[in-house]
């Protein structure tokens, strides 16, 4: 906990130190227009975050039974991707374009639960079993074990 409040308190110096350090290599104006544009591409973001929702719907579509994780969380990724856009800075703008690549993580299984085969293994709800018939008027004798 102590480790993530002082990288929490020098996340600002190596933003202003990152911006800086631009500034000298490109030019003021540059990285001006940089944060300007990448603040305005972060506002567009969240402005139009039902996007997230449709991309999530048609990866949903396209995989069929099995699901990545990653993309049913993509917009919730696109959300925090917005909000580290607003952020002026590099290292944030960095994080942002990290959360937008699409990663592909691990599968999950979906339940879609039609009409399984009679008598196949992945249904769970069929016990296989053996039985035989007993009669009441058979004598115990002769029924078969």
């Amino acid at each position: 906990m102590r480790t993530f409040l002082i990288l929490l308190l020098l996340y600002p110096f190596a933003e202003i130190a990152a911006l800086v350090a631009l500034a000298d290599r490109f030019g003021g104006l540059a990285v001006f227009l940089f944060v300007v544009l990448s603040s305005l591409l972060g506002l567009w973001m969240l402005r139009n975050q039902q996007i997230g929702a449709l991309f999530t719907l048609g990866s949903v579509m396209r995989q069929g039974d099995r699901v990545s994780l990653y993309s049913l969380l993509w917009p919730l990724r696109y959300l925090l991707a917005g909000v580290l856009f607003l952020i002026p800075g590099v290292i944030s703008d960095l994080a942002a374009v990290l959360l937008l690549l699409p990663f592909k993580g691990p599968s999950i299984a979906v339940n879609t639960r039609s009409a399984p085969e009679p008598g196949s293994a992945a249904d769970p709800d069929i016990i296989d079993g053996e039985y035989t018939r007993v009669d009441k008027t058979t004598p115990p004798d002769r029924r078969l074990h």
